[in-house]
C-alpha cells in the first residue's frame, strides 16, 4: 500500500484502483455522524454525534492539526483499530485526531459491543447507510484520509498489512512537521 502524498508521484498505483469523490489537495467533504463509542466522542467534542468540521476549517470547536479518518468494516480492517490507537496516543499531543468510520450493517448491539471491549480513545462513527464512505468514494476498504487543519486532503490510501501503522505514521509525520 502506498500512500498519494500531497506531492505524490503514485497516480498509477493499483492502491488507489478505487474511485474517489475527492483529491489530494481539495477539501474535504464535511459530516456529521453518531458515534458507536460514546464516551470517546464525548471525550473528543463533548457529543455523541461527531463532525469533520469539529476538528478542522474555519472555526473548529476542537482544532487539530491533522485528522485521520479511516473508513473500514469488520471483515476489511477492523483489526487495524489496535494499530490506530496507538498512533492516535503517539500523536494527539502534537495534533492528530483519529476518526474511525464503519459502514457496517451489523447489529448496533454487537457492534457496539466489539468496540466498546476494545477501549479505543478516539471515536469510531457509524456510517450503516455508506452516506459519508459513498460520498468519499470509500469503496475499497479500508480507506484512509489524511486532512490538513484547513480541512484539504493531504493523503489518500488503502493501508492493509504488516506494513499498516508504519506508513500511516510516515504520513501523519510529514503533515504535522510542515
Amino acid at each position: 500500500m502506498k500512500f498519494l502524498p500531497i506531492l505524490g508521484l503514485l497516480l498509477g498505483s493499483a492502491a488507489f484502483a478505487a474511485p474517489t469523490m475527492v483529491s489530494v489537495g481539495e477539501s474535504a467533504l464535511l459530516f456529521t455522524l453518531p458515534a458507536i463509542n460514546e464516551d470517546a466522542a464525548m471525550a473528543a467534542v463533548g457529543s455523541a454525534r461527531v463532525s469533520l468540521a469539529d476538528f478542522t476549517g474555519v472555526a473548529p470547536s476542537h482544532a487539530s492539526k491533522a485528522v485521520l479518518l479511516y473508513f473500514f468494516d469488520r471483515d476489511r480492517q477492523g483489526a487495524g483499530l489496535g494499530s490506530l490507537e496507538r498512533l492516535h496516543k503517539r500523536w494527539s499531543g502534537k495534533g492528530l485526531q483519529v476518526i474511525a468510520i464503519t459502514v457496517d450493517s451489523t447489529d448496533l448491539g454487537t457492534l457496539s459491543t466489539e468496540i466498546e471491549d476494545q477501549k479505543l480513545s478516539f471515536p469510531v462513527l457509524r456510517d450503516n447507510h455508506r452516506v459519508v464512505s459513498t460520498r468519499y468514494g470509500a469503496g475499497e476498504l479500508p480507506v484512509a484520509l489524511l486532512v490538513d487543519a484547513e480541512g484539504r486532503v493531504f493523503a489518500i490510501g488503502n493501508p492493509t498489512g504488516e506494513s499498516f501503522e508504519g506508513e500511516l505514521e510516515g504520513e501523519v509525520s510529514a503533515l504535522l512537521s510542515r
